[in-house]
């Protein structure tokens, strides 16, 4: 889904209060017909700070466990997030002493006037996936990149599922998190995102490992 938001409308997720349009189907008899719940939702970085953990089915299925007063891959993420942002706005020449939100939309302000190669998409590296084209880019790749995070493991609209696999890129196991509903993925060890542009690579991935016994929420 991120790919097909503006910078604009991912920044003001992350950042301010937005809608939240949830459809859903109604069946009367023989008559069918979709409406849609709206509800005015905090932003993504604050939800972060007051996620609360998964059920303990929700993740792992592994039954009664002790489980931390605090979702920890939300804050190692609002951590992640913080430390990013106040990174890149030091690298562009300006002071980074500001809060997590304010951080963010400093950098988007500053990357208007940053070096942009005039491209309508970031040219990236097939190995590493670093964008190597501009700034521009580059800056909006790690916005877009936390937005992605920030929706996964706030758990506001929908639990991530978390199977048991490697992620392909760091190879670390159970790392992985999973949003069947807009198509979008993590990994809490490196980072790494998957959209729905090429969530298709990571399924192959868990197809691989399972030996093509996936469940439903990847494919």
């Amino acid at each position: 889904m991120s790919e097909f938001l503006s910078i604009h409308t991912v920044v003001n997720q992350l950042t301010t209060w937005y809608t939240h349009r949830e459809p859903y189907t109604h069946d009367t008899g023989t008559t069918t017909w979709t409406t849609t719940h709206i509800t005015q939702v905090p932003p993504l970085i604050t939800q972060l700070t007051t996620a609360h953990p998964a059920s303990k089915g929700d993740l792992t299925g592994t039954g009664p466990c002790s489980r931390p007063a605090a979702n920890i891959d939300a804050l190692d993420t609002y951590t992640h997030i913080d430390l990013a942002a106040a990174r890149w706005v030091r690298e562009l020449g300006e002071d980074d002493g500001l809060d997590t939100i304010a951080c963010i939309r400093k950098l988007y302000a500053l990357a208007a006037s940053a070096h942009f190669c005039g491209r309508p998409k970031a040219v990236t590296d097939p190995k590493t996936r670093k964008v190597t084209c501009c700034t521009v880019h580059d800056i909006e790749r790690d916005i877009r990149k936390w937005w992605t995070q920030a929706r996964i493991v706030s758990g506001w609209d929908v639990a991530a599922w978390a199977p048991n696999n490697t992620c392909p890129i760091c190879t670390e196991r159970r790392t992985l998190r999973i949003r069947s509903d807009d198509q979008t993925a993590m990994c809490t060890k490196c980072r790494t995102t998957w959209d729905q542009t090429n969530i298709g690579l990571l399924a192959e991935h868990v197809r691989q490992e399972n030996g093509d016994q996936i469940t439903e929420e990847a494919s």
